[in-house]
């Protein structure tokens, strides 16, 4: 009976505890376009609603320590599109956080889109430009004058959580995605985790990477495609056995 009382209390508490959970909220919300400089606030929280493209020559700068949060609703993406440039430089100590707007304890793979930037080197595919998989329409690498040292900027110390939404079958987007990415794009200490779809993936460029975790994602940690010829070092993926895409791999 004792036992019977205890299970009943628990189970009480835990739903009472539910129904109270809250989405997280923000200060500022980003959508739509960005086509100038804009600099986010650390002291401030940020919601992504759809798909929000950063635009050509515009510089999105996020300090250490800011957290954004993807909007599931909305399937919230960062774009950063060819001929701009993100510089979000975290530290060991502070990095900068995207994640599930969703309750702590219900957020899930797939609540958001991701990251993805797009730039203007090489692909091996005709005419040298393609259209990135996703549903977001965005172009990527350099036609017939790619720049194979072009810059997207720098992703430095940088936390991708629950991200990874399948737009269509094969038509995902991913935890984080490298687009036609030149070399001098700076990309070191990211970790996604609990992607719904590729935690990380090349689409052809130079981009130089390091220090890349894959956690807990249901397809691939590290997938390549149309000619990547950047180099990476220092990758480390754990996988649950138990949890994989419609593949089953």
């Amino acid at each position: 009976m004792y036992k019977q009382f205890l299970k009943l209390l628990l189970f009480s508490l835990i739903t009472l505890s539910s129904s109270f959970a809250q989405i997280a909220s923000y200060d500022e919300v980003l959508e739509g376009n960005i086509n100038t400089d804009k600099t986010l606030d650390a002291n401030k929280k940020y919601l992504l609603r759809g798909f929000v493209n950063v635009n050509e020559p515009a510089t999105l700068t996020i300090p250490a320590g800011t957290i954004i949060y993807g909007e599931k609703s909305s399937k919230g993406t960062l774009i950063i599109n060819r001929g701009a440039k993100i510089i979000a430089n975290g530290t060991k100590e502070k990095p900068i956080v995207f994640t599930s707007q969703e309750p702590v304890g219900q957020r899930a793979a797939g609540d958001w889109g991701g990251i993805i930037i797009a730039g203007k080197a090489k692909l091996n595919v005709p005419g040298g430009t393609a259209v990135i998989e996703g549903g977001t329409g965005t172009i990527y690498g350099g036609g017939d004058n790619p720049n194979d040292d072009d810059s997207s900027g720098v992703l430095r110390y940088v936390r991708i959580e629950f991200p990874g939404i399948a737009f269509l079958p094969d038509n995902e987007i991913n935890g984080l995605t490298l687009a036609g990415v030149g070399r001098k794009t700076v990309i070191e200490y990211v970790q996604v985790s609990y992607s719904g779809d590729d935690s990380f993936e090349w689409f052809g460029g130079t981009v130089n990477c390091k220090y890349l975790i894959a956690y807990k994602g249901v397809d691939d940690e590290f997938d390549t495609d149309f000619g990547y010829r950047g180099k990476c070092q220092f990758l480390f993926g754990l996988r649950d056995p138990n949890i994989a895409d419609i593949s089953g791999s």
